[in-house]
């Protein structure tokens, strides 16, 4: 049923009669006695017994009069509702992000996003940029490194440069361990040349992780050496490491972060809304 049929159904229950019934709704009284019919018709039950002076209800009418109310204080509810918080930021935000940027900045994203829009539920998965990348999809938001999402509109967050960092206790260490933050094949093989041409050695990790936060602990407990990310080892205390620039045939490593969504979710106000909070977050984060 429509919600104008229940709409006529309690205004029947309050009228009593099919004519001022009729006068309320500004209709005919025959249609509003067709219309009445009709919505019989479907419940399977009379709703109402007619007499001349009134109109009396049913025992089934009672409940489907009920329902009907129900429904219409629900409908104007809501759009008192609506009214009240026209251009409110809210609803659900579903976020796939990285790793890295899981463990770096986005806390601090959240937390001045969630300040300014406290009506939004937000839903997050955090995995390497291609298991990102392959369930864009399912995310409102992507914020993946290395490569873009196709057929998504894809924004430049931030490129960043990387570091070899080595544990103090672990300077002047002929071959000390490496340990491997998983990434990108063509990302790998830059290191791979990093190593072998700044060491003269082959690049053979000891140590695979695939969480930033793993491969800090390890880092801290002076378990190997590792190459990071200018975003990760900003906040490194260079009183505990040698944190020495990765260059390969002159050129720094740069990777590139991007935020990727679909043009058409930028009609939902809370996506339009986290993206300018991310710019604005990276514009006063300092690498």
């Amino acid at each position: 049923m429509k919600v104008d049929d229940y709409k006529l159904l309690v205004t029947l229950y309050e009228a009593k009669t099919l004519r001022q019934a009729a006068e309320r709704l500004f209709i005919s009284q025959p249609a509003v006695s067709q219309r009445l019919k009709s919505i019989e018709e479907e419940w399977g039950v009379e709703i109402f017994i007619r007499t001349k002076r009134e109109l009396f209800v049913t025992g089934p009418g009672e409940r489907i009069i009920r329902h009907a109310q129900k429904v219409v204080e629900n409908e104007n509810m809501l759009k008192e509702y609506l009214v009240a918080h026209e251009g409110a930021v809210e609803g659900n935000l579903n976020l796939g992000v990285s790793s890295l940027i899981g463990s770096t900045i986005l806390a601090g994203v959240l937390r001045e996003y969630t300040r300014l829009y406290a009506g939004v539920n937000i839903n997050i998965q955090v995995g390497s940029s291609p298991q990102i990348i392959n369930d864009a999809k399912d995310y409102h938001i992507s914020i993946t490194r290395g490569r873009q999402v196709l057929n998504k509109e894809n924004k430049l967050l931030f490129t960043d440069r990387h570091y070899l960092v080595t544990p103090k206790s672990l300077v002047g260490q002929d071959n000390p361990p490496v340990i491997e933050f998983f990434s990108e094949p063509v990302y790998i093989r830059m290191i791979e040349k990093y190593f072998e041409t700044r060491f003269n050695r082959r690049y053979e990790p000891q140590f695979s992780v695939d969480q930033i936060a793993t491969c800090r602990a390890l880092l801290f407990e002076g378990v190997g050496v590792t190459v990071l990310p200018e975003i990760v080892v900003k906040d490194f205390d260079k009183e505990q490491f040698k944190i020495e620039e990765v260059i390969v045939d002159e050129e720094p490593i740069t990777r590139d972060t991007y935020i990727s969504f679909d043009k058409n979710v930028m009609e939902l106000p809370q996506v339009e809304a986290f993206i300018k909070v991310v710019k604005s977050y990276i514009k006063n984060f300092e690498m």
